[in-house]
């Protein structure tokens, strides 16, 4: 059975772990990338367990009481919602978890009257799937734009 539990009932650590465990395959890419993202990431948890505003924009998904993976979101820019993590650890992927994941954060959204979702997402083949899935979910391609490692892409869904 799918929870989506709040930040307040994990422990600190549980993002940093879950991004680790999402990235592992992107590293095989991007070696020399590691150590920064640790420190991002890092700091990510900590601003999250720490800051009960950004904490209340972030939910984990749970299986069995088993947490699979979470999403973030930024509700400032109203009336436009911009989702910042979205990510299933790799064995829990392909069963449709990131898609609920993208469908609770449009209910919450919707429920204060946001127009307009949006993610940002990379032009690599490591983000394949997550461009299938965001055009899955209804989202369409916004712009490209150049990144550091690869270009971007932004998504975006009417709501």
């Amino acid at each position: 059975m799918i929870i989506y539990k709040p930040i307040f009932l994990l422990e600190k650590g549980t993002i940093q772990k879950i991004l680790k465990t999402c990235y592992q395959d992107f590293f095989i890419y991007f070696p020399n990338e590691k150590r920064k993202l640790y420190g991002q990431w890092e700091k990510e948890d900590e601003d999250a367990f720490n800051n009960t505003t950004i904490g209340e924009h972030t939910l984990f998904t749970c299986v069995d009481d088993i947490v699979i993976g979470y999403c973030s979101w930024d509700d400032r820019n109203f009336p436009y919602g911009i989702i910042g993590q979205n990510c299933i650890i790799p064995s829990y992927q392909n069963h449709g978890y990131g898609k609920k994941q993208i469908t609770v954060i449009e209910e919450k959204l919707k429920q204060y009257n946001f127009k307009e979702i949006s993610v940002l997402t990379g032009d690599h083949k490591f983000f394949l799937p997550a461009q299938k899935m965001y055009l899955a979910c209804g989202f369409r391609k916004k712009k490209i734009s150049n990144g550091v490692l690869f270009k971007n892409i932004e998504f975006f869904k009417l709501i």
